[in-house]
């Protein structure tokens, strides 16, 4: 913001006067009756002020409005001391005079230029309405007590009088409290120019209402150390006319002095009625600390209600879904254990979505998201009266049945949780757990219905692989038909491998599944390559390399193959790296992979092929051995010539 050096002068030269008019009220010099110091530095500073404002009015946009009320406002001063200096001079001047006219229209453009302020911070909204009703009780019963009582024990000679006196200080409550507003309006906090701005006012308040005591009570002494109370916030609001403007202000949470500026306001009207009971400051004050008091109960009533309200939030936040309003995976829990020490009759049913990640993976998330929501409305209504519906995250529901409900409810949440449509089926494995006869907590009762609903799921998953391999061997069968024989006897071996080296019965079955397909990608192979009598050329040997990743696209369509599909993508990667599609070495291969290999190449060494004769079973082990370490896992190789020396003299095998 460009400062031109003739408002420089106008500030320095109005702090100057202050600076003079201050060190002659404390002494130095002379601030008599008779000096036209006083009022002279009074009338020109209230003049540098009109004049740095206007210039502020005009030259900057922000805020314009504002500067251009307050300008009209010290043009309204300076034309009341101009109409008194020029009909009264130093005679003293008949109250209501010509000069309270635009005395007191000050005010209105002030009060205006604040009202602007506080409109542009937010306005005033709720609790702050009443804490401006605190703040005007509370100074309004300290200005009843200390100035309105005297400027009626002063005597009036006329209604006339006595209502111009009252009106300044009226007026003056008004603008301090208008403060009360502008500073909740920003949070509690004020910026350098709006904080001095606020300062300002309510100094210049306060210096009028000590000056209409002083008057009324003739102790009132032109060039008194009071009236620097004026001469200061003329000087110090052309300086904050001429400050750059404050940044715009980020809204922020009002903290504690959001409750302190209430609590100190109570603090003044409990003392003003402390006061009241040794000293008579009169109705009106002790009625206006009462009032007080009313208000600041109100204000701390709303908190306390609106307290309340964000616990009930909270606590709603916490325990419901905010997806499909269900309640989340603390609330049944808590109603788990209610049921658990009322030993009430009660079901719990959890469910995990099948086909849920492919729909997610097809559709998108934001689609996931509305069927997700979708479902958990299906299952409420399904549920109705008869139990409660929860979402437990991601794809799983649970529902917490009461005595009355039998299969048809739990057939009803079942149906709740399916959806059908293009290229797309979903549908719920299932857990139950009944209270209290099989389960006597909550604990016991949550990991029951968990345990029982991963062995359906892993049952609907198990059929559905199941299906899916049966299907895509019969492909590649039918393309290939010598390939059936070869995948079912390294699917054998896989499987005993993986159980022989601990594998649980479900990454068996995945092991016999990968080992199934790992072929399944030649389907994509023309003859003349898998038929070639000789060896590849680098052309050739790198297309037939590519049918690991054909064969992980092919499997990976079936969902239910997802972990398979990873099988067959590494199942021909060597433990020293030099494998393929992907390079990878020693344990960053799957296990299962590792275990397809070594079967294969075992299964591909007894067997005739168009390029190399078969083997025999001791020298294909012994080739494997060799190879330990370098093509193959060793663990691997040692676990498989174990159980290849069981099943060649097992009377089973083949």
């Amino acid at each position: 913001m460009h400062r031109p050096w003739p408002i420089r002068a106008l500030i320095a030269l109005g702090l100057a006067l202050t600076a003079v008019y201050a060190a002659r009220a404390l002494g130095v010099g002379s601030n008599g009756p008779d000096d036209p110091f006083p009022a002279g530095a009074y009338y020109g500073c209230g003049i540098i002020a009109m004049i740095v404002c206007a210039w502020r009015a005009v030259a900057v946009r922000e805020e314009r409005a504002v500067w251009v009320l307050i300008a009209l406002a010290f043009f309204l001063l300076f034309a009341g001391n101009t109409i008194y200096v020029v009909l009264y001079g130093a005679a003293t001047a008949p109250v209501p005079s010509a000069a309270d006219v635009p005395w007191l229209a000050v005010y209105v453009p002030l009060a205006a230029a604040l009202g602007l302020r506080v409109h542009a911070a937010g306005g005033v909204r709720g609790v702050v309405l009443l804490d401006v009703l605190i703040a005007i009780s509370a100074l309004g019963s300290i200005t009843a007590a200390f100035v309105v009582e005297a400027i009626l024990a002063g005597g009036s000679s006329s209604t006339a009088e006595l209502a111009t006196t009252l009106a300044y200080p009226v007026a003056d409550l008004v603008l301090i409290t208008l403060l009360v507003p502008l500073a909740a309006a920003n949070g509690w906090r004020f910026g350098r120019a709006a904080g001095l701005m606020a300062a300002c006012f309510a100094c210049w308040a306060v210096t009028d209402m000590v000056h209409a005591v002083e008057i009324v009570r003739g102790t009132y002494l032109l060039g008194g150390i009071a009236d620097i109370g004026w001469l200061g916030p003329f000087v110090l609001l052309g300086f904050t006319a001429w400050m750059r403007p404050d940044p715009p202000a980020e809204r922020q949470s009002p903290g504690w002095p959001a409750l302190a500026v209430p609590a100190g306001f109570a603090l003044v009207a409990l003392g003003m009625l402390v006061y009241a009971a040794a000293a008579d400051p009169g109705p009106l004050a002790i009625a206006l600390a009462a009032a007080a008091l009313v208000f600041v109960i109100a204000r701390f009533v709303l908190t306390f209600r609106s307290y309340l309200g964000v616990l009930r939030d909270a606590e709603y936040e916490a325990t419901t879904d905010a997806l499909t309003g269900l309640g989340n995976r603390r609330a049944p829990r808590a109603d788990l254990e209610a049921a658990v020490a009322a030993r009430a009759a009660a079901q719990l049913l959890l469910f995990d979505l099948n086909g849920f990640k492919g729909y997610n993976d097809a559709f998108g998330h934001p689609a996931g998201d509305a069927l997700l929501a979708r479902l958990g409305r299906c299952l409420r209504d399904a549920v109705g009266a008869a139990g409660t519906a929860y979402r437990m995250g991601g794809d799983e529901f649970c529902v917490l049945l009461g005595p009355g409900a039998g299969e048809q409810t739990v057939s009803a949440a079942l149906a709740a949780l399916s959806e059908r449509g293009d290229g797309f089926a979903i549908s719920a494995s299932q857990g139950r757990a009944v209270l209290p006869a099989e389960a006597s907590t909550a604990a016991e009762a949550l990991r029951t219905a968990d345990h029982r609903m991963y062995q359906d799921k892993r049952s609907v998953r198990g059929a559905a692989g199941e299906q899916a391999t049966h299907a895509l061997l019969r492909v590649l069968v039918e393309r290939h038909p010598d390939v059936g024989d070869h995948s079912q006897g390294v699917a054998d071996l896989a499987e005993a491998v993986a159980h022989h080296m601990g594998a649980t019965d479900e990454q068996a079955r995945e092991v016999r599944a990968g080992a199934t397909l790992h072929d399944i990608g030649k389907a994509a192979i023309p003859d003349a390559i898998l038929s070639k009598p000789g060896p590849l050329d680098e052309g050739e040997r790198a297309f037939m390399q590519r049918h690991t990743l054909i064969g992980e696209r092919i499997v990976a369509a079936a969902h239910a193959l997802a972990g398979v599909a990873k099988l067959v993508r590494s199942s021909h990667e060597r433990w020293d790296g030099g494998g393929y599609p992907d390079g990878i070495a020693g344990d960053a291969i799957p296990l299962g992979a590792r275990i397809i290999f070594v079967c294969d190449a075992f299964d591909a060494m007894l067997a005739d092929r168009p390029y190399s004769s078969s083997l025999a079973f001791e020298p294909a082990l012994a080739e494997l051995e060799r190879c330990a370490g370098s093509q193959f896992d060793p663990r691997v190789v040692a676990a498989f010539v174990a159980v290849s020396r069981v099943r060649a003299t097992s009377p089973l095998a083949v």
